[in-house]
């Protein structure tokens, strides 16, 4: 079964016209891909969290923008499947979403973001190096880690209470 992930849309000029070419972080090119994809197999394009928000059996019929495309045997896919952004693509088989999953997926964007951005102020801070101003800057960044952290997710089951979620403000600056 073919995976084809995170394509790139460009627009290219040939001969006066604009052609919108995909290609995948392979720099595999989407059109001359098609033939690859087996005819009898369902193909869903899903985004970067997996949801799932197009689906078709003609592989010509669907377009990647700027998602990822696979292939699944159709005895896979689940009786209940449809197009209604409840279905999610893991990387192997098509599942319900779960909201719950999602919740503990964006507090770990938030904590790495977090890690990336006082990576360099933790360095200066155990090298006695940091300025007063990074390292207020630092406390404030190592309080939002610590409200992230205690942010309550789990009575996160559907999407209402996923958007009741209340996330704390990243610091200033």
């Amino acid at each position: 079964m073919i995976t084809m992930k995170n394509f790139t849309v460009e627009n290219v000029d040939l001969n006066g016209l604009l052609i919108a070419v995909a290609t995948d972080e392979t720099g595999a090119d989407w059109y001359e891909s098609q033939k690859n994809f087996h005819p009898d197999t369902l193909k869903v394009v899903f985004d970067a969290v997996g949801l799932i928000i197009s689906e078709g059996q003609d592989v010509s019929a669907l377009w990647p923008g700027g998602n990822s495309i696979a292939e699944v045997d159709p005895a896979d896919v689940p009786a209940e499947f449809t197009l209604n952004g409840e279905w999610v693509f893991d990387g192997k088989q098509i599942k319900p979403r779960t909201y719950d999953a999602g919740a503990e997926s964006k507090r770990k964007d938030l904590l790495s973001e977090a890690a990336t951005v006082t990576a360099d102020w933790r360095v200066e801070l155990q090298l006695n190096t940091i300025s007063e101003e990074d390292k207020a800057s630092l406390i404030k960044w190592m309080e939002y880690i610590k409200a992230v952290k205690a942010t309550e997710l789990s009575q996160v089951k559907d999407e209402d209470t996923f958007n009741q979620i209340e996330w704390p403000d990243k610091p200033e600056g």
